[in-house]
This record gives structure tokens, sequence and C-alpha cells, in this order.
């Protein structure tokens, strides 16, 4: 099991070098709004520029990461679903009509 810790530092690694490497610095993790899951912990961020300004044409398209309890890398949950229904669906592994693509998985 990963800690809240653990966790929160695996999201911003995740966001630093890999999902925003052109802005590490704009980053600003919010370890108070992380909510842990049976599958793993969401991590939610900002940017310094909509924390300093409220211009949300600064803010993250989609603000919270997903580190899984298992290990595997941190990633964005599918905006095409709430965070807490695509948790439960990836602790259960009953997703609906065969979604996620098994690629996706």
């Amino acid at each position: 099991m990963v800690t809240r810790e653990e966790a929160v530092a695996a999201a911003a690694g995740y966001l630093k070098t890999k999902a925003y490497p052109d802005r590490p610095e704009s980053v600003v993790m919010l370890p108070e709004k992380s909510v842990e899951f049976p599958y793993g912990w969401t991590i939610t961020f900002d940017f310094r520029e909509h924390l300093g300004t409220g211009d949300v044409t600064q803010k993250p398209f989609s603000p919270v990461v997903v580190v899984p309890h298992d290990g595997t890398e941190p990633h964005f949950a599918p905006t095409y679903l709430p965070t807490e229904t695509y948790m439960q669906l990836q602790a259960s592994g009953e997703w609906p009509h065969g979604w996620p693509p098994t690629s996706a998985r």
C-alpha cells in the first residue's frame, strides 16, 4: 500500500517530469485534498498561475492524478467519468460494455 505522502510525491514527480515538463515550477500539490480509495489515491494539484490570479484559463484541465496502490505509474483518470466512479470501476474490474479497452487497462 502507498501512503499519502508517497502518493503525493509520486504524483508530483509524474506531473513535473511527464505531464508538464515544460512548467514544473507551476505545479502546486494540494495534499489536503487527497482521497484514498481501494484502488489507490487521488491527488489534487493546481497551477501557481491559477492560484495567484484566480484566472480560470490558467487552471489544469484535469486537476486530479491517480496513484494506484500497486505501484504502477500515476495517471489521469478519464474525464468522461466522475473520479469516484473511475476508482470504483478500477477496484472492481467490472467495466460496463467492455470498457476501457484492454489496451487502456
